[in-house]
C-alpha cells in the first residue's frame, strides 16, 4: 500500500506505473474530489472508493466516475466492497496494489490489505476447519466470519454437513473458534496497531488479563460488531472496563451507549471512573477516532491548520467532545468558517449523550414518606445511565434481605421497586438503593415513617352480667387502631393470667373483637372486670362489668332421671337430692299434673336438701312418671323418677272337691284357699252360669292375710244340685277352679 497526502505526488506515481499494473485507490472525500477527475480515465487505474465522514455530501460528485466503486463511512464495509469486487478467483495474478490518498495520516483507520503469514494461516485453518478446500461459496462463507464472526454460519448452514457445522457453531473451543480468535488477534496487532506503538503495547499489557479473553471470544463470534467505525477505540473500551461482558452487551446494548456517550463528550464523559493510567490511554484511542472526521470537517470548513490549530482542536475534542471541545479554539477561526463547522456537527447525531455512571432521575435524590401501620407501601427510584444499572437496596445502611414482605421488582425504563407489605413497626427507617455499573454509582434515599392510630373502644362491656355456676361467661368488646391493640383482661386490680379454664381470643384479620371466655364459672369468679387495650400509639381502659355468679338448683345424683318400682299393695318411697344458693323449694308433679298430699301420698323434706315423697300401699293408679322441681331465685332444676306397679297373678292353692252331696233344706258350703298380687278376684259359677249373690247365696272373702274364698248356699233346694266352679282373677291373669258336681238329696225319713 502506497499512501499519499498530497495530490500532485499521487497523480504522478500512478501515471509512472506501467499500463500492465492494475491499482485500486482509497481517497478522502475533499481530496477525492481533486484527484479523481485527474486519474480516473488511466488505464492502471481500475477501481476508486471514497472512504469519507458524509457519504451524500460525496456522492453527490462520485457518482459521475463510473471507476468510483462506492462511497462508504463505515470500514467494515469498505473491506466488503474491496474483498467483494476483487476476490480471488478474478485476480489469478496476485493481490492488487492498493493507493491511498487522505489529507493527514490517520493512524487510526487500519490499513485495508496488510496481511502477514498469520492471517494468511488462520484463513487455511478456517477453510480446513469447515472443510471448505473446494466448496465454491468458499470466499463469500470466509469473508462473512472475517466480517461477523462465527454467528454468521447461520447464513450458510445448507452448505455445511450437518456434523460439520454442529461442531463448528457449538463448540467454543473448537478449531473454528481457536482460528478466528487467532485471526482477529493478530488482526488487532497488524492492521489496528501497525501504525500505532501505543496501541500494541497496550493490548500486550492486557493480554493476561480475564478480560481479554473475553473480548476476543466475543469478537470471534460477533466478528466487528462492536468494532463501529474506529476498531482502535472499540477494542480499548471493551479491555478496560471489565464490567461489560456479553450478556451485558447483549441484554442492555450498553456497548452503543457507552459509545454514543464517549463519542460525543469525549474523555470527561468517564473520566471520573478511571485511573489516570486508563485516562491516557482513553485519550489515545478517542484521538484516533475523531482525528479523521475533525480533520476532514475542517478542511470541509476551509479551516486552515495554522500554528498547529488542527492538533489543538483534536486534543480538545478528544478531552471535551465535540460542542465544548471546539470551543476552546473558537477564538482562532475565522466566525463564518466556525459558524459552518458548528453547523455540520449535527452529522454526529445526539451530543448530548447518555449518562455513563448510574443517575438519580429525580430532581432531588432523598424524600420522605410515610404508610398506616399494616398497609402495603412502594418505595421506588429511578436509575439511568450504561446499560440497567444493577440496583441494591440499603436499611438503616444495612443490605436489605427479600422474603415473602419484602420484595424488589426492576422494570424495563430502570425503575426500581421496593415492596413492602403490611408495614410493621421495624420497617420504619431509612431505604437506601443504590445503583451500581461498571462506570460507578448513584444513591437515592427514603425515609420511611410508620404512621399509627391509637386504640379505640367501638363496642364496650356491659356493666352488669349474670351467670350461673359450672356454665361459661363470655365477655366481649370491639375495638380498633392501627398497629392492632394489644388486649390484658382484668378482674378488679389483677390481671388475669389465661390458662385451660381462663381463655382469651383475638380474632385475625380486621375483624377487631377481643373476647375473655371463663370455662365452669365458679362462686370466686364474682367480681368485676375490664379491658385495658393499647398500641405504640396509647392505650385506654374499657368499662367494668360486674359479673354476679348465680348458683341455680342442681340435682345431686349422676343422672336426674331414673326408673323404681313396687309391688301392689306395699308402702315405696321416691326421693332427689337438690342443693342451691338461698331456700329450695321442691314441688311434685305426677303425669305432669300437681301432686297433691294426702293420708297415702306424701312429701317431707330433709335438711341436707332432700326432698321425699312416699307412697302408701301402692296401688296400680300409682304407676307413672313423678317429676321434683326445684326453684330458687335463679333458676330451677328437675328430676324425674318412673314408678312401676308390680303384681302376681293368681294361684289355688285348696282347690273345690269334685263332688258333694247335701240334704235339701241344709246349708251348702264351698271354699277355695288362692293367692296372688293385687288380692285375686271371685267369680262363682254353676254350669256355666255366673252366680249373683242375695240372700240365700253368700260369696265371703277372708280379710287380712287369708286367702279363703267361700260360697255359701242356705236352705238348699233340688234345683241348686249342678256343677260349681270359682274363677280368680287379677290384673295378672285369672284361671278356673276344679268343678264340683254337688247332689241336693231328699231329708230322711
Amino acid at each position: 500500500m502506497k499512501k499519499f497526502q498530497d495530490v500532485r505526488q499521487c497523480q504522478k506515481y500512478i501515471e509512472e506505473q506501467s499500463q500492465n499494473d492494475r491499482l485500486v485507490i482509497i481517497v478522502s472525500g475533499r481530496l477525492g474530489q481533486e484527484i479523481v477527475p485527474s486519474v480516473h480515465n488511466l488505464q492502471q487505474v481500475i477501481s476508486i472508493y471514497v472512504y469519507c465522514m458524509n457519504k451524500g455530501i460525496n456522492e453527490q460528485w462520485a457518482c459521475k466516475y463510473t471507476k468510483v466503486k462506492a462511497v462508504v463511512v463505515r470500514l467494515d464495509e469498505l473491506i466488503f466492497r474491496i474483498t467483494t469486487d476483487h476476490n480471488i478467483q478474478k485476480m489469478e495474478d496476485g493481490s492488487l496494489p492498493i493507493i491511498r490518498v487522505t489529507p493527514h495520516d490517520y493512524p487510526g483507520k487500519p490499513d485495508i490489505d496488510v496481511d502477514d503469514e498469520v492471517l494468511k494461516s488462520a484463513k487455511d485453518e478456517i477453510i480446513c476447519a469447515l472443510r471448505l478446500e473446494k466448496h465454491k461459496e468458499k470466499h463469500k462463507i470466509i469473508n462473512d466470519l472475517l466480517k461477523d464472526g462465527r454467528q454468521s454460519l447461520s447464513n450458510h448452514k445448507v452448505e455445511f454437513a450437518p456434523k460439520v457445522y454442529t461442531a463448528a457453531i457449538n463448540e467454543n473451543n473448537g478449531q473454528l473458534m481457536r482460528s478466528l480468535r487467532k485471526y482477529f488477534e493478530r488482526q488487532w496487532k497488524i492492521k489496528y496497531g501497525s501504525s500505532n506503538q501505543w496501541f500494541k503495547l497496550f493490548l500486550e499489557e492486557y493480554k493476561d488479563s480475564i478480560n481479554y479473553d473475553s473480548v476476543l471470544n466475543r469478537t470471534a463470534e460477533y466478528g466487528h460488531k462492536y468494532l463501529k467505525d474506529c476498531p482502535i477505540l472499540s477494542i480499548v473500551l471493551q479491555l478496560l472496563f471489565e464490567g461489560i461482558d456479553d450478556k451485558f452487551f447483549d441484554e442492555t446494548n450498553a456497548f452503543n451507549d457507552l459509545w454514543c456517550t464517549i463519542t460525543n463528550n469525549g474523555l470527561k464523559s468517564i473520566e471520573n471512573f478511571s485511573d489516570n493510567k486508563k485516562q491516557s490511554v482513553l485519550l489515545q484511542a478517542l484521538r484516533e477516532y475523531y482525528r479523521p472526521k475533525l480533520f476532514e470537517l475542517l478542511e470541509i470548513s476551509e479551516i486552515q491548520d495554522e500554528d498547529n490549530l488542527y492538533e489543538s482542536a483534536l486534543n480538545n475534542v478528544a478531552k471535551h467532545g465535540w460542542l465544548q471541545g471546539l470551543q476552546e479554539v473558537e477564538e482562532r477561526i475565522i466566525v463564518r468558517h466556525y459558524n459552518t463547522l458548528r453547523a455540520k456537527i449535527s452529522v454526529f447525531g445526539d451530543t448530548s449523550g447518555k449518562s455513563v455512571q448510574p443517575k438519580v432521575e429525580a430532581a432531588i435524590s432523598e424524600n420522605n414518606q410515610s404508610c398506616v401501620f399494616g398497609q402495603d407501601t412502594q418505595i421506588l427510584w429511578k436509575f439511568s445511565g450504561i446499560g440497567n444499572p444493577r440496583v441494591t437496596w440499603f436499611f438503616n445502611g444495612q443490605p436489605l434481605p427479600t422474603n415473602d414482605r419484602l420484595q424488589v421488582t426492576e422494570a424495563d425504563d430502570g425503575t426500581s421497586i421496593l415492596s413492602i407489605r403490611q408495614a410493621e413497626l421495624g420497617d420504619q427507617g431509612v431505604y437506601t438503593a443504590r445503583a451500581i455499573n461498571a462506570f460507578g454509582e448513584a444513591e437515592a434515599q427514603t425515609t420511611l415513617k410508620i404512621d399509627c392510630i391509637k386504640p379505640v373502644i367501638n363496642t364496650n362491656l356491659n356493666t352488669a352480667l349474670k351467670v350461673t355456676k359450672d356454665e361459661i361467661l363470655t365477655l366481649e368488646i370491639v375495638a380498633s387502631g392501627t398497629p392492632k391493640p394489644h388486649i390484658v383482661w382484668m378482674k378488679g386490680n389483677n390481671e388475669l393470667t389465661p390458662n385451660d379454664r381462663i381463655q382469651v381470643t383475638t380474632l385475625p384479620g380486621d375483624d377487631g373483637k377481643y373476647t375473655l371466655t371463663i370455662l365452669n364459672v365458679q362462686p370466686e369468679d364474682q367480681g368485676e372486670y375490664s379491658a385495658m387495650i393499647s398500641n405504640v400509639d396509647g392505650s385506654l381502659q374499657s368499662d367494668k362489668c360486674k359479673v354476679i355468679v348465680s348458683i341455680q338448683p342442681k340435682v345431686e345424683a349422676p343422672m336426674s332421671v331414673n326408673e323404681r318400682s313396687c309391688m301392689f299393695g306395699q308402702d315405696t318411697q321416691i326421693l332427689w337430692k337438690f342443693s342451691g344458693i338461698g331456700k329450695l323449694r321442691v314441688t311434685w308433679f305426677f303425669n305432669d299434673q300437681p301432686f297433691p298430699n294426702n293420708d297415702r301420698l306424701q312429701v317431707t323434706e330433709t335438711d341436707d336438701g332432700t326432698s321425699i315423697l312416699t307412697v302408701r300401699q301402692a296401688e296400680l293408679g300409682d304407676q307413672g312418671v313423678y317429676t321434683a322441681k326445684s326453684t330458687n331465685a335463679f333458676g330451677e332444676a328437675e328430676a324425674q323418677t318412673t314408678l312401676k306397679i308390680d303384681y302376681i297373678k293368681p294361684a289355688i292353692n285348696t282347690n273345690l272337691n269334685t263332688a258333694l252331696k247335701v240334704t235339701k233344706g241344709a246349708i251348702l258350703t264351698l271354699k277355695v284357699v288362692a293367692s296372688g298380687t293385687p288380692k285375686p278376684h271371685t267369680v262363682w259359677m254353676k254350669d256355666d252360669n255366673e252366680l249373683t249373690p242375695n240372700d240365700r247365696i253368700q260369696v265371703t272373702i277372708s280379710t287380712g292375710d287369708d286367702d279363703k274364698y267361700t260360697l255359701t248356699i242356705l236352705n238348699v233346694q233340688p234345683e241348686d244340685e249342678g256343677e260349681y266352679s270359682a274363677i280368680i282373677s287379677n290384673v295378672g291373669g285369672s284361671l278356673q277352679s276344679d268343678k264340683c258336681k254337688v247332689i241336693v238329696s231328699s231329708k230322711s225319713h
